[in-house]
């Protein structure tokens, strides 16, 4: 291979390399509140969604475990927390029934079930979120 040949492919895959980069968008996620709904005796989890600069996401299914205090598992659900609407924040909540919240150690994203956009299916979804919480139980991935 010549000289200029090199440097051809080198440039190639450099401009591949680089589109690449903005189309793996970051999906912040927060845990923001756990709440006892005594009524259904449930747990309401409040989740923080922030999209920003990032394209609106047709499907997110996660798979989450739920620890009890000593790190056992308490149990398991698929949450579905689609549509999200593109560079904008959003709140999803879901009901954990017959569980007390005082009762959750942890939560973990154990998958990513389903993730899709505009553009289809992508399989790198569970490293694109970044996680936080402003509730005493940590959320992890």
């Amino acid at each position: 291979m010549t000289q200029r040949n090199l440097l051809q492919a080198f440039l190639l895959l450099t401009i591949g390399t680089c589109a690449g980069i903005g189309s793996a968008q970051e999906i912040k996620l927060e845990l923001n509140k756990l709440e006892p709904q005594p009524e259904t005796k449930a747990c309401r989890a409040y989740l923080v969604f922030d999209t920003s600069g990032g394209p609106a996401i047709e499907a997110l299914q996660l798979d989450l475990i739920l620890f009890d205090q000593a790190g056992v598992i308490a149990r398991r659900l698929a949450v579905d927390t689609a549509p999200l609407r593109a560079a904008k924040t959003t709140v999803k909540l879901f009901d954990i029934p017959d569980l007390d919240c005082t009762d959750i150690g942890r939560i973990l994203i154990n998958e990513v079930l389903e993730c899709r956009d505009a553009e289809g299916p992508h399989s790198d979804c569970i490293e694109r979120l970044t996680l936080s919480t402003r509730a005493e139980t940590p959320l992890v991935k």
